[in-house]
């Protein structure tokens, strides 16, 4: 028989090397005492537990648990199995990866002269960072048990900021910018005795559209498309009454710039790599606050894009003359997207989180108009 346990518990070490799922998981610990026989306590902590439990399962569907009593009963079954021969290796996996867990959750029950205490936490065991406390006392009988459901309340209050199980879905976002302005700059000058003005006209006109239709798929991972059109058109006039030659004589002079370019892309960048390769760039994030209200942030960049930007100079007037000249210069040009959406009521025990908006804006400094309309409808597996 003890040739049995040995095997059991080396089977066990093994199997908590085994990395764990990309499903969350909880280990449960449970202890007791009382001044009494103890078992007091055993049934307050069990009315613990079942609440514990009843809400893992309603509000992480994803996740997989196990408590402290379940492994005990699980390797005394097992050691049974084991001396008929037939053992379950599904259940030692279990075992290991609850003890190599994401998250642990320690309850306890107390009671001492007729006084019941209850308390609960949870750990991120990956962070080794405490998620949630709980605490609540009452004098042994009913109240006790409505201690246990507050206690177990507070404890999932205190995981509404936390993402456990990933919302996954559609994020959909197309953002259309316009710059169209006109700077104008006008001084007097003088030069040949006689009163000049210098004058700079510069025109621009930048517009851009790009369609964003997205997938979230982890708790930051997200895949999908995108695609943009963007124009780009400037010009510059410089008239300038007293410009000055290379060889010190002044006059009139008149420079014109033209510049301009289009051009169409598609796709999501796949610039990262990560464990050598090559991954897509988008990623969201959902940010809880304590206020239960969160927000969405979304990041990429688009796959460069070739454009041939065509650039004409001119200049005429005393001297430094420019015949028209025409240069194409090519270009890369990629759109980014770095959008933060909220904040929206809603934190992560709900369900579902979705909205549904379009905003206007206009920067007050370069005079950028903005229009962004998006879409996400996310759920919890």
């Amino acid at each position: 028989m003890k040739k049995q346990i040995l095997i059991i518990i080396l089977l066990l070490i093994a199997v908590i090397k085994i990395p764990a799922e990309v499903k969350p998981n909880f280990f449960i610990v449970m202890k007791s005492s009382d001044d009494t026989d103890g078992l007091r306590a055993k049934a307050i902590l069990f009315a613990l537990e079942a609440g514990i439990t009843q809400r893992l399962r309603k509000d992480y569907p994803c996740a997989e648990y196990l408590t402290s009593e379940s492994v005990a009963n699980s390797l005394k079954l097992e050691r049974t199995r084991e001396l008929l021969g037939s053992g379950d290796p599904n259940i030692l996996q279990k075992i290991g990866e609850a003890l190599g867990c994401d998250y642990l959750i320690v309850l306890e029950a107390k009671i001492w002269k007729g006084s019941t205490s209850i308390s609960a936490f949870c750990l991120d065991n990956r962070k080794v960072q405490a998620l949630s406390r709980a605490f609540g006392t009452a004098p042994y009988g009913d109240a006790a048990i409505d201690a246990v459901g507050k206690v177990t309340n507070q404890l999932f209050n205190g995981l509404k900021t936390i993402e456990i199980c990933p919302f996954k879905g559609t994020i959909d976002i197309t953002i259309i910018s316009e710059k169209d302005t006109t700077e104008v700059e006008t001084y007097d000058v003088y030069c040949n005795n006689s009163d000049q003005t210098y004058r700079k006209e510069e025109y621009t006109n930048i517009h851009t559209a790009s369609t964003w239709n997205l997938e979230k798929k982890n708790l930051h991972w997200t895949d999908g498309d995108m695609s943009f059109h963007e124009e780009e058109y400037y010009t510059l006039t410089e008239e300038n009454g007293c410009y000055k030659c290379k060889s010190g004589r002044e006059g009139g002079r008149t420079l014109k710039i033209k510049r301009s370019y289009t051009v169409d892309g598609r796709g999501v960048s796949h610039e990262s790599v990560r464990n050598g390769k090559k991954q897509l760039d988008t990623r969201s994030e959902l940010i809880f606050y304590e206020d239960s209200t969160y927000s969405l942030h979304v990041q990429g960049t688009s796959k460069p894009s070739n454009a041939n930007e065509k650039n004409v100079i001119s200049a005429e007037g005393t001297c430094d003359n420019i015949s028209p000249q025409n240069k194409t210069i090519k270009k890369e040009v990629a759109v980014p997207l770095n959008l933060i959406l909220g904040p929206f009521k809603g934190c992560a025990l709900n369900k579902i989180l979705k909205h549904k908006n379009t905003i206007k804006t206009v920067d007050p400094d370069t005079h950028e108009k903005e229009t962004i309309s998006y879409e996400f409808n996310l759920e919890k597996d």
